[in-house]
């Protein structure tokens, strides 16, 4: 499984060009390719927590000043 200790070079910033290089990059076998697909997401997921988090954290500050 993924364990966020990937060797893997610097990756685009475009999500569909990461998503893109990951799937046409050669993978040592199907399991590498899974585990990096998985590293990916695991990533895109925790993005999308914290700006969910700070999208509120930032309504409720605004509330708080009315």
């Amino acid at each position: 499984m993924a364990t966020g200790t990937s060797t893997s070079p610097p990756q685009p910033t475009d999500t569909y060009t990461r998503l893109a290089h990951l799937l046409h990059a050669a993978a040592p076998d199907g399991d590498a390719l899974l585990d990096r697909l998985y590293e990916e997401l695991l990533t895109l997921e925790s993005r999308a927590y914290a700006a969910g988090w700070s999208d509120a954290l930032t309504e409720t500050r605004r509330a708080g000043r009315r």
